[in-house]
């Protein structure tokens, strides 16, 4: 019989472990919830140790669903950016402070207007945002001098539960990729660590490797744990994104990937580095492959659906989301291209790609006094899709190929037939939502000798495919100048109304 794979995902807010077959089939799953702890204005922070409780606990109820059967390895990928860190003797230094604290956002801005972060744009491909580790960094040494002092190694959430498998440091080259790393020469710049004060911070971190390497077996302690054999084969943990790359078998230049969930993400796979001072999004290179993945993820992705569904309990309202989007699509079916004139800006949470702005609010523009609750669920759905473009345009332009869309909105086929139309290319969806667990399980195959990690996710998927209408495309080109337009605007006038300050209550 086969040997079974195990793929572990570490994210924010979910812990997820899966057992596979070797050709795709699911035999056991478990999850975890993943508590984000804010303790203060700006901070989002894990306790490490309850992160490597949750993980061990989805890994042990696995390995019991699954007693008897041959495993063969584990693979493991987890959110990324942000900053783990340990002492010299393995023990967590505080918590991780995660990818989307924001704590030192003052700090970034004071570097971005002095052009200190120019050197990081052109080297790494990135745009500094207050989560990653370079910021992070800087925080800790100026708050927490003592803390800092103690910190031995700095890494990722994946790297942390990868070392508490087996002992052992290390980061891939997806992990690894932001801030630091040069895209060309693919190692750690000097140059860029100097431009931010963090020279002290790049004899902490571990040089990146593939992600398809051996990291190690598990140790004896990890084994008695998660009852999984000890020196079972563990893989470098690598970006929870890029492992759902790999598990859509993508890693070729040109090729394109969209997801829709929470937030939203374009990803652009390339062989060319940008390199400018202010990069749009970020860079990271491929878990297996020469390409580097352009990372473009808009604030606002399903979430603005949800907000809008729940504005209106009553006639929006389900038991589950399937029910929801059956009677919201119901409406917006009977609306035509362009929302009559409605514009709807996705930015509930503010902005981070195309173009970063924290402060930057969401707002429907164009409603008139006979506008409908239908056309306004419209252009929310529209939106959304529109900031997908207006990433795509801001890079490279809008893509020549098929694009693979996942996450929940992947699930609504009305939305998922408006972003074809609006980024004139049509849109592949996968009935798995399980690309990043599987991805995962085969670069740990990979590690144990069991073959090339692109090679073992090929499985057989029955796709749907959303082909872009041309006249809808054509329609929407003067729809997205609207949005584009509107959007520009705000951002000028957002400076200004940040100078006004609202009464005390």
């Amino acid at each position: 019989m086969s040997e079974f794979r195990i793929g572990l995902d570490v994210g924010t807010t979910a812990i997820k472990a899966a057992v596979y077959q070797p050709d795709g089939t699911c035999v056991a799953r478990a999850e975890r919830g993943n508590k984000v702890l804010r303790t203060g204005p700006g901070r989002a922070e894990q306790d490490m140790e309850q992160v490597w409780q949750n993980a061990v606990s989805c890994l042990a109820e696995v390995a019991k669903d699954c007693e008897g059967a041959t495993i063969g390895s584990v693979g493991v990928c987890g959110q990324g950016d942000g900053l783990w860190a340990i002492d010299a003797d393995g023990y967590p230094v505080g918590n991780a402070m995660l990818w989307n604290d924001t704590r030192a956002a003052a700090d970034l801005e004071t570097l971005v207007d002095a052009g200190r972060t120019d050197a990081i744009g052109k080297g790494s491909g990135t745009s500094l945002w207050p989560g990653t580790s370079a910021m992070l960094w800087r925080w800790l040494q100026a708050q927490d001098g003592h803390a800092a002092s103690r910190v031995a190694t700095v890494f990722t959430c994946a790297d942390w539960i990868g070392y508490r498998l087996t002992g052992t440091v290390a980061t891939d080259m997806s992990n690894g990729s932001i801030p630091f790393i040069d895209l060309d020469a693919r190692r750690y710049s000097d140059a860029q660590f100097a431009s931010v004060d963090c020279e002290g911070l790049k004899p902490r971190l571990a040089s990146p490797r593939c992600a398809s390497d051996r990291l190690g077996g598990l140790t004896a302690e990890a084994a008695r744990a998660t009852g999984l054999p000890e020196g079972l084969p563990v893989s470098v943990g690598t970006l929870d994104l890029a492992a759902m790359i790999v598990g859509m078998g993508l890693d070729q230049p040109g090729q394109t990937m969209l997801i829709m969930g929470t937030t939203a993400v374009v990803n652009i796979l390339t062989d060319v580095a940008d390199r400018v001072s202010v990069p749009v999004g970020a860079s990271a290179l491929h878990a297996t492959s020469d390409a580097i993945i352009r990372i473009l993820a808009p604030a606002t992705g399903a979430a603005a659906f949800d907000w809008f569904a729940q504005l209106h309990p009553q006639s929006l309202g389900g038991d589950t989301p399937a029910a929801v989007a059956e009677k919201l699509n119901a409406l917006v079916l009977s609306v035509p291209v362009g929302a009559n004139g409605v514009t709807f800006l996705p930015y509930l949470n503010g902005e981070r790609a195309p173009f970063v702005a924290a402060d930057i609010t969401a707002g429907f523009h164009g409603m008139r006094s006979d506008t409908t609750k239908a056309d306004l669920g419209r252009a929310v759905m529209e939106g959304t899709a529109m900031s997908l473009r207006h990433c795509f345009e801001s890079h490279s332009g809008l893509p020549t190929r098929p694009v693979q869309l996942t996450g929940g909105g992947s699930r609504n086929a009305v939305w998922c037939q408006i972003i074809a139309d609006i980024i004139g290319q049509d849109v592949v969806v996968s009935p798995q939502s399980d690309q990043g667990l599987w991805g995962a399980a085969c670069l740990g195959a990979a590690a144990a000798g069991a073959g090339d990690a692109m090679t073992l996710v090929q499985r057989d998927e029955d796709t749907t495919t959303y082909a872009a209408d041309p006249e809808k495309h054509a329609a929407y080109s003067s729809v997205y100048r609207r949005y584009e337009m509107i959007s520009s605007a705000m951002r000028r006038l957002q400076k200004d109304l940040n100078l006004i300050k609202d009464p005390m209550p």
